[in-house]
């Protein structure tokens, strides 16, 4: 999703499902602008009942209230061509939390 609002439309659309791995860009500091806050979509998320079931990932940030499988201050960001900027709905991300090593299978060409 290219924002937090786009995120939240599709999550009531229902086009967010158990095991899916959700990238919201486009709102990290100069993106945001200013690098906003990811509260609403984690709760949106709980309040759906895949708080346990999805990952999310951002180049925007989360405070001390956020819960979940999440992963924020993604950079370089989108807005600056960070690779976060080149996913596309389908691509495949691997993390391994443990190692801090986060991978997504993206083309050369892209």
């Amino acid at each position: 999703f290219d924002s937090e609002e786009a995120m939240l439309k599709g999550l009531e659309q229902g086009k967010i499902s158990k095991g899916d791995f959700i990238v919201i860009r486009y709102e990290g500091p100069k993106g945001g602008p200013g690098m906003r806050e990811m509260l609403t979509p984690t709760s949106a998320i709980m309040g759906a009942g895949l708080g346990k079931h999805v990952a999310l990932m951002t180049d925007g940030r989360f405070s001390g209230g956020s819960h979940g499988f999440i992963i924020g201050h993604v950079s370089p960001e989108a807005c600056v061509g960070g690779p976060i900027g080149l996913l596309k709905n389908g691509d495949t991300v691997t993390v391994d939390a443990e190692n801090l090593v986060l991978n997504a299978d993206i083309s050369e060409e892209e």
